[in-house]
């Protein structure tokens, strides 16, 4: 219980900071100041930017020392809680209308129980993610990299290129906030971090939200999005959609008050920096920054001021590429592609190599924490009209289809929006859903992948709640069995998170310890541990798991190496399989098999060191070796082999 509340405290503490950080600038820039949801959503946005960029120098830097990152840590929460401290003080009641401009009389606010019901399960669904975040993580993607690499910047105090992680090269914003929560308690906190960007994520909604449907009804729109079920799941692990998600909503907040309602000019200047953190987190944030930029400016544009439509653009854009630019040029200075390891085969000067697929990673093909890799799902959607009507369908019915059940939007938009065509029209609708239009048509054509789509769930959720207000004029009878049959498929979104969390509450609270619990739910956990007791810090791994954050060694993929070096195929005589791979700095091996279920391993590896073992016995040690059965009913099979 006591690690849980660190971690928690942890939590708050970066929160702090970043509002601390943050909130002069907000202020500075004189926006929002009438608003303290507003200021308060928009000081967090820019304050984890802020606190991005400074961890992200002082990894350039070299000077990643966990003293240096608590002494900026407290010095930005105190100032963060001053803020905090000012801003109570200076409250004031509200005498401003909630309505948007040019709303209707009509739009009237969601009754008393309507507003109370989505709280609550809004709560619940958060609660539960919660719950489950105060596990340590068990994620693929989180300790393959996510969490991995800022672990590996830490102990090496730096920024470093890694030749055998492509992910290495990667916008990693949101891991420098789990690399902040690594040097403060541990891989814990990180996971925090992301659940509460889901929270920050629903805040950002409302504030999108109420220049459109107006405030009351932005909330409900904000708590639709903590009941998706693949944003609470996202929010149980430290990933990072839901990071690109927040910031690139929030990048769209504050362009839109610049460029649709004409707001102060310096809006601009908030959209470049919250747009840059957007495209620092995840390619992805190129997508739909273009979509949402284009179909803006557009809509804006019919209304003339040209000029300053492409003043405040261009400002925006240099902020942009300012903030977002270093990862995009070490990328470029590594591997001479500024967007590696896509598009290999045109921009990229390093060889044209295949990406892995998800079944050669060692994660079941079912789960949701696969190492991003090329998709089977490319294959489940034909590039066709009959395609792309038919994929709403495909991605609702079938998101196993499209990187795992654990990421599924649910059947509320599916459900909900058809009901678009009885709506009248609303001032910024149709501008919401161009960009939607615009996003999926990208998302179809290039990576159809379900948890892609993140970014856009506010964006549907505003417009849910525009349906949600002409159900009004609806008579009583057919209004009051859409309530029921909505209140049904919200309430399943909002148990999807306490039902998920069942088997973590025990270490949640303290009644389990992580360390248990982690050899109950990570198979690669048990070699960790072995690894961590045999084997000194100065180790070098060759890993068939790709699961290292872990080890207190150093790990390297083997598939990545395999391709690189093509030592498999170098090799005169098995014999020579340690001399070859000592040769490249390693001192072990950590063999990984699948034994039976729906995983799979690529056997090189595994197959070498056998016939080594075969041909002659002192050039190969086995340390440990066991069996695990996962959740799932897999078993596989782990060797820790010294090199001799």
């Amino acid at each position: 219980m006591l690690a849980s509340f660190l971690s928690v405290l942890t939590l708050a503490t970066i929160a702090a900071a970043a509002y601390g950080l943050g909130r002069p600038l907000v202020r500075a820039l004189g926006l929002a100041e009438n608003d303290p949801l507003t200021a308060g959503v928009f000081s967090l946005g820019a304050g984890l930017t802020v606190a991005g960029l400074g961890l992200t120098a002082l990894g350039f830097a070299g000077l990643l020392y966990k003293g240096v990152i608590g002494v900026f840590t407290l010095s930005a929460a105190f100032c963060g809680i001053a803020q905090l401290g000012q801003v109570f003080r200076n409250r004031r009641p509200k005498a401003k209308s909630d309505q948007p401009p040019g709303a209707a009389s009509w739009c009237a606010p969601p009754s008393a129980p309507v507003r109370q019901a989505m709280f609550w399960l809004a709560l619940i669904a958060a609660c539960g993610s919660l719950v489950a975040a105060l596990a340590p993580p068990t994620a693929g993607d989180a300790l393959c990299y996510h969490l991995e690499l800022p672990k590996r910047f830490l102990l090496e105090h730096g920024i470093l290129y890694l030749p055998d992680s492509d992910n290495s090269t990667f916008p990693l914003l949101a891991e420098m906030w789990y690399l902040w929560a690594l040097a403060l308690d541990g891989p814990v906190a990180a996971q925090l971090v992301h659940w509460a960007l889901g929270v920050l994520l629903a805040m950002a909604t409302a504030a999108l939200g109420t220049p459109i449907v107006g405030r009351p009804w932005a909330w409900c729109a904000a708590t639709t999005v903590l009941l998706v079920p693949g944003i609470s799941n996202q929010m149980t692990a430290p990933l990072n959609d839901v990071a690109v998600a927040v910031m690139s909503t929030l990048a769209l907040a504050a362009w839109w008050r610049a460029t649709i309602d004409l707001e102060h000019s310096r809006w601009y200047l908030l959209a470049g920096l919250l747009g840059g953190g957007a495209l620092a987190v995840k390619y992805l944030a190129i997508l739909y920054l273009t979509a949402a930029a284009l179909t803006t400016l557009i809509a804006a544009g019919r209304r003339g001021h040209w000029r300053s439509l492409a003043a405040g653009g261009a400002t925006a854009a240099m902020i942009a590429a300012s903030v977002s630019g270093p990862w995009y040029l070490r990328a470029t200075w590594y591997t001479g592609n500024p967007v590696y390891p896509f598009f290999q085969d045109v921009v990229s000067r390093l060889p044209a190599t295949p990406l892995a697929s998800p079944r050669e990673e060692g994660s079941s093909v079912r789960r949701a924490s696969s190492v991003p890799r090329a998709s089977l799902s490319t294959r489940s959607l034909r590039h066709s009209a009959m395609g792309l009507a038919l994929a709403p369908w495909q991605l609702t019915m079938h998101p196993e289809r499209f990187g795992g059940r654990g990421h599924q939007l649910g059947v509320l938009f599916f459900a909900i929006l058809p009901g678009l065509a009885l709506c009248r029209r609303l001032r910024g609708l149709r501008t919401l859903l161009s960009i939607c239009l615009c996003y999926f048509l990208a998302w179809y054509l290039l990576r159809p992948n379900v948890r892609f789509l993140m970014p856009i769930v506010p964006l549907l959720s505003i417009t849910v709640a525009w349906v949600w207000m002409e159900w009004r004029r609806l008579p009583d009878g057919p209004r009051r069995c859409l309530v029921c049959l909505t209140a049904v498929v919200l309430a399943a979104g909002a148990a999807v998170a306490p039902l998920r969390a069942l088997d973590r509450w025990p270490v949640a609270v303290g009644i389990e310890s992580r360390e248990a619990y982690l050899l109950r739910c990570e198979p690669s956990y048990q070699a960790a541990a072995w690894a961590n007791a045999l084997l000194t810090p100065e180790a070098r791994i060759l890993s068939q798991e790709q699961r290292a954050f872990y080890f207190n060694a150093r790990v390297a993929r083997e598939n990545i190496f395999r391709r690189r070096t093509h030592y498999d195929r170098r090799l005169a005589s098995p014999g020579l399989l340690s001399q070859t791979l000592r040769a490249a700095g390693f001192t072990h091996l950590l063999l990984a098999e699948a034994v039976s279920g729906p995983i799979h391993y690529n056997a090189t590896l595994s197959r070498l060191a056998d016939q080594a073992l075969s041909a002659t016995s002192d050039t190969l040690e086995c340390l440990a070796e066991y069996h695990v059965e996962d959740a799932e009913g897999a078993v596989r099979r782990y060797r820790l082999m010294a090199l001799r």
